[in-house]
């Protein structure tokens, strides 16, 4: 059983489309631990905001193998079998990026970001950098990037994001019961979100039990116009609308007739 904690840096955020230019990993087979880290060559243009994030430009590519061609590829494709995890945070990009290049993933899941969201109620949100700070991850991560030969720490690149993944997972399983496969079930289990982090509620220090109070219909504008695609928030909105079944009945009356539509 081998633990592999994932991160890519992409030509930009389509799913369908854009391709890796960074793959990073570290591998954790029982007490070895093995980092690796390419930069890729593709033709696919970048997005100017893409590189505005990871600061990673054309020309740094230019003389690249090609995302398969790269040991951290090739690591990562020998590990992807069923007995294997996957970490990353907030792993829809990352597992689209590696579909883009050929990959289907075989491993099980871990999704540090959504596990956070099931164990850390207290985190102040749930962005990695955000968590690296609060939960003190940035104390110790020198002296473990030392020890996997990393270099400069540093948000969005790869290298440095499989690190925080690393420490922060290793956090996570100091607050669960039932270890790593533990954490495979939370990746697939509906969070209960508490505060409303969007919208025209956004920094307003909102619960969505203080809104279901006040305004309900809002909770049937967002059933139909966009929880849909938003598994976390289906499963919240869904459960204050069925405590009121006026509200209830209604919501689902306007999604069929939308869905006539689709």
């Amino acid at each position: 059983m081998a633990l592999f904690f994932v991160d890519v840096e992409a030509t930009g955020l389509d799913l369908e489309n854009d391709r890796i230019i960074q793959l990073a990993l570290i591998k954790k087979d029982g007490d070895t631990i093995e980092s690796y880290s390419d930069l890729c060559y593709t033709d696919l243009k970048m997005s100017y905001s893409a590189m505005g994030v990871h600061n990673i430009t054309p020309e740094m590519i230019e003389d690249k193998y090609w995302p398969y061609e790269t040991d951290s590829y090739m690591a990562l494709e020998k590990g992807n079998v069923e007995s294997n995890y996957f970490v990353s945070h907030g792993n829809e990009l990352d597992i689209a990026m590696l579909e883009n290049e050929g990959m289907e993933l075989k491993m099980k899941r871990v999704d540090t970001d959504k596990c956070s969201r099931h164990l850390l109620k207290d985190a102040e949100d749930y962005k990695l950098q955000t968590l690296r700070y609060q939960y003190g991850l940035y104390k110790v991560e020198k002296d473990v990037a030392k020890s996997l030969g990393i270099g400069d720490i540093k948000a969005h690149d790869a290298l440095s994001d499989v690190l925080w993944h690393y420490l922060l997972c290793e956090l996570l399983l100091e607050r669960v019961d039932g270890g790593i496969d533990k954490l495979v079930e939370l990746t697939e289990t509906p969070v209960l979100l508490e505060k409303i982090t969007f919208g025209k509620y956004k920094n307003k220090n909102m619960t969505f039990e203080e809104l279901f109070a006040t305004d309900p219909a809002d909770f049937v504008w967002m059933y139909n116009n966009i929880a849909k695609n938003w598994p976390d928030l289906e499963y919240t909105v869904e459960h204050w609308l069925k405590t009121n079944p006026h509200y209830w009945n209604m919501a689902r009356e306007e999604r069929k007739k939308s869905s006539w539509f689709d």
